[in-house]
Parts: structure tokens; C-alpha cells; sequence
């Protein structure tokens, strides 16, 4: 079943790269599936003339004006398609393409069923697929024009019976129901195929619009250089994060980092050694904390991790020593060794505050305290409502 499965496959590849000399079948674009859904219902089509034309006369003894129009008919198909492909690959017009092929389809059954019997034809029904066909592949406009076509020609062939107009019927009375089936039928599976290949159309741009939906919701959330969250990002995902403290009744921790001289750094190597700096940043910060520590680009050289779930200070204050270690790594910037520190301050949920607010304010003033000390690493403290203390250990009282 695989290697069937395969085979029909790579056949229908091959017709589809015949049909519009593009490379690819799978391009998920409008463009590309209305005219996978032409190149599919021709084949479709013919097919199914070629069937019809060699199934009918093993079930139904037909005379021989039945012989003459079933070939008149598969010879009008094979034009048709022929010429409708032709269009479509070396023109790339899929609307005129799409109205060659209806226009041949209209004028074969409907021609048809003056040999067929009017109303009674099997082929008249058969119609219903232009409006269709044009209004999946095409427009609405071009499905309102070619029903109005059809609409037309039902109308003038039941004026016409009603006026006493008598059409040819070669097929005989005992085998006219097993027409009608073979007509029904052949409708059935050419309305069903259509249905196929547009829903599969659909689902396929769905998926498409749904990644391209997600991508621009990346875009809008992370910064485009290092690739983390943004400040957007960072200040919706940190109220969560403090909701989630309250409600546990657990610490977190908020580091807000600033890189020291790093305007000396772009001055001195240029902007793309800055870039290179910040990519660096980025990954050393996401490889040292955990991954389901919250770390973001607020802006320019400056940068925040919140830590959940923490159970001491110290902890805290000991992942900072040792994110603060990782960053001071030399980068090298056209072989020359760029070496570089970064300032963090340290707030403590609930120690250094409660609100979203309050703890920004304490890590950016333990932060700004560590800049001025020439510390790596300093820790604020309620305990001290003046200024942040560096890094110290918190004891029960």
C-alpha cells in the first residue's frame, strides 16, 4: 500500500510539473493550490472520459452513433485539457487556463445532450461542475457567470422540449437508468475530488497563515538580535511569574544586568563587535540559568532574569556570581580578545518588595550600586531603605 501510495505520488508530481513547469507541489500560496486544483480536475477529467468511454461500451450495447459520440467526446477532452495546460505552463495565465477548459467542458456535454436525449441526457447534470470549478479555481464573479451560462442552457432545452422539439436519444430505453448511474456517479467522484483538493487547500493555508501568525507574534515579543524576550514580553510574563510567588508562597528573584563600558566597546571595534557581544550575552545567560528562568532584552546593554521558585537569598545571589562569571568570558572580535563585566542587582520577592514596581526599582538601585562600587554583584535590601548592600547573607531572627 506504501509503495502504491508513492507511486501515485511521484505520477502526480510528475503531471503537475508537466502542467505548469514548476519544481515543487507542496508551496503553500494561494496561487500555487488554484492551480494544483486545475491541473488535478483535468486529469481528473480526462480520466474519467477515458473510463467512461471504455467502461460504457463493455456494460451497454451501443450503436453506432453511440461509438461515434463517446470518441467525439474524448477527443474534445483531450483538446481541451491539452490546450487548457498548455496555457497554464507557458502563459501562466490560470484564469484564462481555467476558462479555455470550462468553455470546452460546457460546449462537449452540452452538445452531448442533443445525441442523449435533452433532459434525459446523463451528461446534463454534469454541467453543475463549471460553476464549481470556477468558483473554487477561479472567482466568484467567474462561478456567477458561468452559472448563469448553465442556467441559460437548462433553460433553452426545457423551452425547447416544451415546444415539441424532439432529441436524439441513441441510448436504448432498457439501458437508460444504467446511463443515468454512470453519470450520477461520475459526478459524484469529480464533485468529491474538487471538494478534496480545495479542503486540503485550505487546510493547508490555515496551517500556513497559522505560522506566519506565530512568527509575527515571535517578532513582536523577542528581540530580533539575541533572540530573547523583549521588554513587551518581559512585563507580561513577570506579573505572572509574581502571581505565581504570591500564590505559593515561595521567593523569586529579579536580576536586572547592565554590561559596564560597552559604549567604549562599539567606539573601539565598531557596532558589529557589539552585536557579537550581546549574541554572546544572550547565550551564556540562557546556558547558565535554568529554562524555566524568564531572561529578556530590555534594551541596548541592559537585561533581566526573574528566578522562580528559589529557597534562599544566598541562592539567588550565587546564581548572579555565577551568571556574572560566564559573562566576563573574553569574546573575540577579529582575533583580538574583547574582555568585558557586567553589573547586576539583585530584589528578592518578598523580601525587597511585593508589586512589579518596587522590586524593578530595588534590583535597578542594587544594580546602579554595584556600577558605582565596581562589584559584580549587589543585593538589595529592606532591611535598608537608603541604599542596596552587596552581596551578604541573610539570617533568621
Amino acid at each position: 500500500m506504501f509503495k502504491l501510495r508513492s507511486k501515485l505520488r511521484q505520477a502526480r508530481n510528475w503531471w503537475f510539473r508537466l502542467c505548469t513547469g514548476r519544481d515543487t507541489y507542496g508551496k503553500l500560496d494561494e496561487e500555487h493550490f488554484r492551480q494544483r486544483i486545475l491541473v488535478m480536475t483535468s486529469a481528473s477529467w480526462l480520466l474519467a472520459v477515458i473510463g467512461f468511454t471504455v467502461v460504457m461500451p463493455l456494460l451497454i450495447r451501443q450503436t453506432p452513433q453511440g461509438s461515434t459520440a463517446g470518441n467525439i467526446l474524448l477527443a474534445t477532452t483531450a483538446s481541451g485539457v491539452l490546450v487548457s495546460m498548455l496555457i497554464l505552463r507557458y502563459l501562466q495565465d490560470r484564469v484564462m487556463a481555467l476558462n479555455v477548459l470550462l468553455l470546452i467542458f460546457f460546449s462537449a456535454f452540452a452538445s452531448a445532450c442533443a445525441f442523449f436525449g435533452g433532459t434525459d441526457s446523463p451528461t446534463i447534470t454534469l454541467l453543475l461542475l463549471v460553476p464549481i470549478l470556477a468558483g473554487i479555481v477561479g472567482s466568484v464573479s467567474l462561478s456567477v457567470g458561468w452559472s448563469v451560462v448553465v442556467l441559460a442552457f437548462w433553460a433553452s432545452v426545457l423551452i425547447a422540449e416544451s415546444l415539441g422539439m424532439q432529441f436524439t436519444q441513441i441510448i436504448k430505453p432498457q439501458n437508460h437508468s444504467l446511463a443515468m448511474l454512470l453519470s450520477y456517479g461520475a459526478m459524484t467522484i469529480a464533485v468529491v475530488a474538487v471538494l478534496t483538493v480545495y479542503a486540503e487547500m485550505n487546510k493547508a493555508l490555515r496551517h500556513d497563515l497559522q505560522r506566519s501568525n506565530e512568527e509575527l507574534a515571535h517578532l513582536s515579543s523577542h528581540d530580533q538580535l539575541t533572540g530573547l524576550p523583549n521588554r513587551r514580553f518581559y512585563d507580561d510574563r513577570l506579573a505572572l511569574a509574581l502571581q505565581r510567588s504570591a500564590e505559593r508562597g515561595s521567593m523569586m528573584g529579579l536580576l536586572f544586568l547592565d554590561l559596564n563600558d560597552f559604549k567604549e566597546i562599539n567606539d573601539n571595534y565598531g557596532h558589529g563587535a557589539g552585536d557579537k557581544l550581546l549574541m554572546a550575552i544572550s547565550q551564556r545567560m540562557q546556558t547558565t540559568l535554568r529554562e524555566t528562568d524568564l531572561i529578556a532584552r530590555l534594551g541596548g546593554d541592559e537585561f533581566a532574569a526573574a528566578l522562580e521558585d528559589i529557597r534562599s537569598p544566598d541562592e539567588v545571589t550565587r546564581i548572579a556570581h555565577k551568571l556574572s562569571q560566564a559573562i566576563e568570558q573574553p569574546v573575540f572580535v577579529r582575533q583580538h580578545a574583547v574582555k568585558f563585566s557586567a553589573s547586576i542587582g539583585v530584589a528578592i520577592f518578598p523580601i525587597d518588595g511585593r508589586q512589579k514596581q518596587e522590586l524593578e526599582e530595588q534590583a535597578d538601585k542594587a544594580m546602579y550600586y554595584a556600577k558605582k562600587r565596581g562589584i559584580p554583584v549587589a543585593l538589595s535590601s529592606l532591611e535598608s531603605k537608603s541604599a542596596p548592600y552587596p552581596v551578604r547573607t541573610h539570617t533568621d531572627t
